[in-house]
């Protein structure tokens, strides 16, 4: 009992907010939303951070690109809370209001200087106003230690809160070798933050007698933060011009997590890397890109894309946060955008994502279950300068059940997303 209850608080405190693939936010402008196949974009600066090496194919000149995110949701579990018996839900729908995107280009002649700012990962909170089930059972465990094994915790109220910023600059350089191919090189430097914080009143109640022997109770407030760096090569080659192909490589962003406990927990006997000062591994996997469009006609342009993450390779150890059972997450994307006159121009795109988890992996406050994105948008020329984009989508998922200590408990998740964003050219 005391090892699987260990192995629910790794993953549970771990676990990721929101996420593209898994710690991965994909959405990081208005034009991906609007499109969502962004991987062979040549003609506007949110290419940073989707096809570097296409920049290098812009017109001459000063290039910015600025979005915000809206992101709502609704995290429903079901299951039964230790020594209740009736079924029951506990959800969040705590909605992330606003996630900036920024990029910068400066092209002239073969040479495409960028940078940008940009949230790749987290970006955002859940609220379990009425507890997690695990919660009872983490205390059950240190409840046995000191009355004995046929005691129990019962929850009679708590909460559960957390929350995922991960912060990234990049900074680089592409180059147009001729007129058909380019590639790219940059940096990246990612800070990364995660907050746990909870609280929870239980009864003890002896099995034996099903008789209440007494009350506890446990805090929990924990501040995780951690830096890394990281790299991404791209390439582009336009074999016509009508069809543009490109590539990336993302190499993973190693994050050791430093914990800071701003209160002291009784979870530190079970879980000792609630303590203040201890640390935790939790990498960025590397991911593997590729995209393509193609201009069917002076109106019509077709995209697709695909995006290959190596979850398996950012296992550290047991103690790393991310569940062995995980395998390595892909997803694949195809768009379609219509030029309705020199002005407008509208977008729709589909996603799948798989991100490589099982049952053996959901837990309370990880659960990364495969989903659909639909989404679309508008995008308006207003004169030759600046153009805006708005664009929205909504998630489709699969529904997950738990196993383990996890038995009986169901997983759903429901997401919209809004974003608008803005386009300048000197």
């Amino acid at each position: 009992m005391r090892g699987l209850l260990l192995t629910a608080v790794l993953v549970l405190l771990s676990g990721v907010i929101m996420a593209g693939n898994i710690d991965i936010l994909g959405i990081r402008s208005a034009e991906y939303l609007m499109e969502l196949s962004r991987n062979a974009v040549t003609d506007c600066a949110d290419g940073v951070t989707y096809n570097p090496a296409g920049l290098a194919f812009m017109d001459d000149g000063i290039h910015l690109n600025f979005s915000g995110q809206y992101i709502g949701k609704d995290y429903t579990i079901t299951g039964t809370f230790l020594g209740a018996t009736e079924e029951t839900e506990v959800s969040t729908t705590k909605a992330t209001p606003f996630i900036p995107n920024f990029y910068a280009v400066y092209k002239t002649g073969n040479i495409a200087a960028f940078g940008g700012f940009t949230v790749p990962a987290g970006g955002g909170s859940v609220d379990y106003a009425d507890g997690l089930f695990i919660m009872p059972l983490l205390q059950t465990g240190l409840v046995q230690a000191q009355y004995g094994p046929t005691h129990i915790a019962i929850m009679s109220e708590g909460s559960m809160e957390g929350t995922s910023f991960y912060m990234r600059g990049i900074a680089g350089v592409a180059y147009a070798f001729n007129e058909s191919f380019s590639g790219a090189v940059s940096g990246r430097f990612t800070s990364a933050h995660r907050n746990y914080k909870g609280q929870g009143t239980f009864a003890v109640v002896d099995l034996a007698t099903g008789l209440p022997v007494g009350t506890t109770s446990a805090d929990l407030d924990v501040d995780r933060a951690a830096t890394g760096m990281s790299a991404v090569i791209s390439v582009d080659y336009m074999p016509s011009d009508k069809i543009n192909l490109a590539a990336r490589y993302e190499t993973a962003t190693a994050l050791d997590f430093k914990a800071t406990a701003n209160v002291v927990s009784t979870w530190d006997a079970i879980m000792p890397y609630l303590a203040n000062g201890a640390m935790q591994r939790r990498d960025l996997p590397a991911v593997a890109a590729i995209g393509a469009e193609m201009q069917v006609n002076d109106e019509f342009r077709l995209g697709g894309s695909a995006n290959y993450y190596f979850i398996e390779a950012s296992d550290q150890g047991e103690d790393d946060g991310i569940d062995d059972a995980y395998n390595d997450g892909w997803e694949a994307n195809i768009s379609g955008r219509y030029q309705f006159n020199d002005a407008f121009a509208g977008a729709l795109g589909y996603s799948y994502s798989n991100y490589g988890g099982c049952d053996t992996t959901y837990t309370d406050l990880e659960y990364n279950l495969n989903a659909g994105l639909l989404s679309g948008g508008i995008n308006w020329q207003a004169n030759e300068v600046f153009d805006f984009t708005i664009a929205g989508g909504t998630t489709f998922f699969n529904e997950g059940e738990g196993v383990g200590i996890y038995t009986g408990e169901s997983f759903d998740k429901k997401v919209f997303f809004a974003a608008a964003g803005i386009n300048a050219s000197f």
